[in-house]
């Protein structure tokens, strides 16, 4: 589930994605990132060219594969570069240094950083934010499979298996469980945890963050009922330090 803030700007397209940070406690706190929109060195070129009709296309791709080649031949000396003022590019080892051979263990570690001028760090500056999408890192179902044959349906049968297709499924964490929770006829779940029926390992066939397939208990009562998911599931090694959940739509189970 997202909400969108639409700021309109003709002078810009400046996309932020907010998701929910897995790794805090606060329940509004979130990571953010820009998706790319990346130009080339033939788009540029086309650009100048279009700017400055003196000039044409080849001559300006000429000349940057020559600058290109001149700065890898810098960084392999070990220098500095500085960008068309813009960034420098520069060499230093990342992260620690072990003491026995630190020759050998800083030559493993050497890695390219950029550090930007203040003149294209000014360029950044004047941007304005066209779109802000915040996405609360819910699980989501987006489709329910009756199994054997893998059809769309509403309504499961007691000993048979369901699949979920959608995103961040996987059950995982402590405390984190599949429930199929009584429904009245309004669709309302008992708030008494009690009354739920929670599936056991034995029943999982699949739990992946894509698809989750499990066998619905032999016993269970004839009548509606919904799917809630909770996981602390992170996309990550590390799981969440706050689970996420989801309740699927009403389904009804009957019994062979």
């Amino acid at each position: 589930m997202a909400d969108s803030l639409q700021i309109k700007d003709e002078d810009n397209k400046l996309v932020i994605t907010l998701r929910t940070n897995p790794f805090s406690t606060e329940k509004r706190n979130y990571i953010g990132s820009i998706p790319r929109d990346t130009l080339t060195i033939s788009n540029l070129a086309a650009r100048v060219k279009d700017g400055d009709r003196g000039l044409d296309e080849y001559t300006v791709l000429k000349a940057a594969g020559l600058l290109k080649k001149e700065c890898l031949m810098a960084i392999r000396r070990g220098q500095a570069v500085n960008l068309m003022g813009l960034c420098t590019m520069f060499i230093a080892p990342e992260g620690t240094v072990d003491g026995g051979n630190p020759s050998a263990a800083l030559s493993q570690k050497l890695a390219l950083h950029f550090s930007p001028t203040s003149e294209a760090q000014k360029a950044v500056s004047g941007l304005k934010i066209t779109n802000v999408i915040v996405n609360d890192g819910q699980p989501q179902i987006d489709s329910m499979l009756r199994l054997p044959g893998e059809i769309p349906s509403d309504t499961f049968t007691a000993g048979k298996a369901i699949r979920l297709v959608g995103n961040r499924l996987k059950v995982t964490g402590e405390d984190s469980g599949l429930y199929l929770c009584p429904a009245d006829g309004n669709g309302n779940i008992s708030k008494d945890e009690a009354d739920w029926t929670k599936i056991t390992d034995d029943q999982f066939s699949c739990n992946n963050p894509k698809r989750l397939e499990f066998f619905i208990p032999d016993d269970i009562a004839e009548g509606s009922y919904r799917i809630r998911l909770k996981t602390f599931y992170s996309g990550n090694k590390l799981d969440r330090k706050t689970a996420i959940s989801v309740v699927s739509d009403v389904i009804k189970i009957r019994n062979q």
